[in-house]
């Protein structure tokens, strides 16, 4: 049997998440990256009990350019979701924090996440759930491998 005889239906399968558009956005109007930035400014505070998160540790924990950051950063500080402050011993650490409008936001995002996986686990089963965990883990770590490869050359 040959290994390679699915490969068509696996790049298939995948090309398919692009087109479902499963991460549609009825919540609001903010961009799906402008969502994550506002549920990991909260999951940032709330595992190292702080207050706020800097963009580099905004930067390492979504694992992008510190740019990006701001960018979003910048934009959910103009509409009305998140706060800069400066630090009062260094002023050239600014942390980023959420409004009350924000963290609302965040937690329904979440919330929303939650349901919409506990939603796929009764769906699939606990098993084969958690099978599918350790296959897309298993998949991440082969692309991880491809492109430090690839950054190499």
């Amino acid at each position: 049997m040959d290994d390679y005889e699915n490969i068509d239906a696996l790049i298939e399968a995948f090309q398919q998440f692009s087109r479902l558009n499963w991460r549609r956005n009825s919540i609001s109007s903010l961009k799906p990256s402008e969502l994550r930035m506002l549920v990991s400014i909260r999951q940032g505070n709330e595992r190292e009990g702080r207050k706020g998160q800097t963009v580099s540790d905004l930067s390492k924990q979504l694992k992008v350019t510190s740019p990006t950051v701001t960018q979003m950063v910048n934009s959910l500080i103009s509409q009305g979701y998140a706060i800069r402050t400066t630090d009062a011993q260094d002023r050239r650490i600014s942390e980023i924090t959420l409004t009350d409008r924000g963290e609302r936001l965040a937690e329904l995002v979440t919330v929303r996440t939650h349901e919409t996986f506990k939603g796929m686990i009764d769906y699939l089963g606990k098993e084969p759930s958690d099978t599918l965990r350790q296959l897309l883990n298993g998949v991440y770590e082969y692309f991880e491998q491809l492109n430090n490869r690839q950054d190499e050359f």
